[in-house]
């Protein structure tokens, strides 16, 4: 791992899994667990449960799990080495970190320190240029807003953020890297990137500059021009203002969600304290992520044309798929936020908020309103819409939306609720012949049932120190799971973390099958010490019973190939067989004579 073990061990031998979880989950105890609603996805009934003596907490619902550290990457949208170093300075663990991390560590924070030194510079340069200044006045943006949000300017000169880099000691290999500057044609020298631009600076949740856009003053294009990937900054994975909304959000429970930079400031500035940009209507789940950490409601609110209205249809499914609930703001036709409070005032656009629709109804009305088309067939609207239906969860919201759309197409409800039948089972079928997965999340099976491999790998999860007994007795060969061989081998092989204390989760944390591996370390029973060393017995004599098994029949086919042949049998290879049968069965079993 990037950070010396002990970095590791101590946090969490400092930091309570309980106390950490239950700052953001309310959590009540239930036998000797403790459940509450997940964090991480839409639900009604409690099902994410934590377990404090074994350090491992689980959903049911969406499936997610893990230890301290997988909690806190999960939450806090980071990975690990960030939610190492948060937990570290939270504990007052003094960071040891590899020469490669601390390397990796530092060109972020001297490219946070450019980014800051540009943001200067660009702010700067807007208070001395008339025409900028004329141009946010006209865009009615006030200069507490511009403070704020840090709007400056790049003035047009080839060199001046150049300049303004070096006289700041910044690193000029360091500030290309960063997307700021870019190398002259001839390649000796730079010139800036960003040049006679009204520049908008992106930030991360703890407020660090990552990147920037910057948006022409007049119709030039492209109009607007970004930050290209840097190692703090990629392109669909951040929010613009949510560092500023988030306290708001906390207080509304709820985000608005617009397309761009001046739309998100025009509303902060009327008072909308929650609005947050996503820089395009692609969204991605990178970014829903980003805003269920904040608030789980939304109003969306993008353009009200036909291609605004298609982008929010295809954002929906995902956004509702990573648990938020969404409502869609029906903007007027050639209208935005910014022109609307800018415009008709503040009133006008919370009106907008008050009618907004359900993402449900967003979409039966956009299937309907085809009907009207030229070759819209009322089949093809009732299927899409039942479609929509049935990503209802809740089976009695399910059923009026069906009564609805009964009146709505003049059709019976048998008829819509055969479709949805129909069109299940086509989804089933389809994913039985090609091995997809649904598109929409799956609710938890059930646990499998623990054989003798699953049940091993448990036992170390909540018994590591029984690695060093198990290890020198079993190898993954041994195993038929793949899974749970891929698990062991992990684990046998940091056998010296183990040792030391660090929870057996932190080293399956990457593995694909870490939900069930929680799941297994939660739900394996209670056992005191002396229980505990005989459960380890009883495995490992039945791997070995498995392995004398697997050898039996392996010998046995060997013998019949041989008689098949009109061979004879090795005499070596029959006792072979009949002390393995002597030992499995406790008889001496005599096999097919020799010819």
């Amino acid at each position: 791992m990037p950070f010396d073990n002990r970095v590791v061990r101590e946090i969490q031998a400092r930091v309570d899994l309980l106390a950490y979880v239950s700052q953001y989950v309310t959590l009540r105890k239930r036998g000797r667990e403790y459940v509450g609603l997940c964090p991480f996805h839409a639900e009604k009934t409690p099902s994410f449960s934590l377990n404090a003596e074994k350090g491992v907490w689980h959903c049911y619902g969406c499936d997610a799990g893990g230890d301290l550290i997988t909690f806190v990457r999960r939450y806090e949208n980071m990975d690990f080495n960030d939610a190492v170093r948060l937990l570290a300075a939270r504990a007052g663990v003094e960071m040891r970190e590899s020469e490669g991390t601390r390397r990796r560590r530092s060109e972020r924070e001297a490219i946070y320190e450019a980014n800051a030194v540009a943001k200067g510079y660009f702010m700067e340069s807007l208070q001395h240029t008339k025409e900028a200044r004329a141009y946010v006045a006209r865009r009615g943006l006030n200069d507490e807003t511009c403070q704020t949000f840090g709007v400056g300017f790049a003035p047009d000169s080839w060199d001046g953020l150049v300049t303004a880099l070096g006289r700041a000691h910044i690193d000029l290999q360091l500030a290309l890297r960063a997307g700021l500057i870019s190398t002259r044609q001839n390649e000796r020298g730079y010139i800036d990137f960003f040049r006679r631009r009204l520049m908008f600076p992106v930030f991360n949740l703890t407020a660090e500059v990552i990147a920037f856009g910057g948006r022409t003053l007049g119709d030039e294009q492209p109009k607007y021009l970004n930050t290209r990937n840097t190692a703090v900054y990629t392109k669909g994975h951040h929010m613009y203002g949510l560092h500023v909304a988030r306290r708001a959000a906390a207080a509304h429970e709820a985000l608005i969600v617009v397309e761009g930079y001046l739309d998100c400031l025009a509303l902060h500035q009327a008072g909308f304290a929650n609005a947050v940009a996503s820089l395009g209507t692609a969204f991605t789940v990178e970014q829903a992520r980003e805003l269920r950490r904040v608030a789980s409601n939304l109003y969306l609110c993008f353009d009200g044309d036909a291609a605004g209205q298609a982008a929010t249809a295809r954002s929906i499914d995902m956004l509702v798929d990573e648990g938020l609930v969404v409502r869609v703001v029906r903007l007027p036709k050639g209208r935005d936020p910014d022109s609307i409070v800018l415009e008709d005032g503040r009133d006008a656009f919370a009106a907008l908020l008050e009618q907004s629709q359900g993402w449900v109804d967003f979409k039966i009305e956009l299937a309907c309103a085809r009907i009207s088309g030229a070759f819209s067939r009322k089949a093809d609207v009732a299927r899409e819409a039942m479609a929509v239906i049935g990503q209802v969860r809740d089976p009695i919201e399910r059923d009026q939306y069906v009564k609805t759309m009964a009146r709505k197409l003049d059709v019976s409800e048998a008829a819509l609720r055969s479709m949805r039948t129909l069109s299940s089972s086509v989804v089933v079928a389809q994913k039985n012949t090609s091995g997809a997965e649904s598109p929409h999340r799956r609710g938890p099976g059930p646990v499998a049932a623990l054989s003798v491999e699953r049940e091993l790998v448990a036992l170390i999860l909540v018994k590591p120190a029984f690695i060093d007994a198990v290890a020198p007795r079993i190898s993954a060969e041994d195993f038929t799971d793949e899974d749970m061989a891929r698990a062991y081998t992990a684990l046998v092989r940091q056998r010296a973390d183990l040792g030391r204390g660090i929870n057996p989760l932190t080293l399956v944390a990457d593995d694909p099958n870490i939900a069930d591996l929680t799941h297994l370390a939660l739900s394996s029973p209670p056992l005191d010490a002396e229980d505990e060393e005989q459960r380890l017995e009883r495995l490992l004599d039945r791997f070995e019973r498995q392995r004398l098994e697997r050898r039996l029949w392996s010998i046995d086919a060997e013998m019949n190939r041989l008689l098949n042949q009109g061979a004879s049998v090795p005499d070596a290879l029959r006792d072979e067989y009949n002390s393995l049968a002597a030992t499995l069965r406790g008889a001496t079993i005599e096999r097919k004579g020799a010819k």
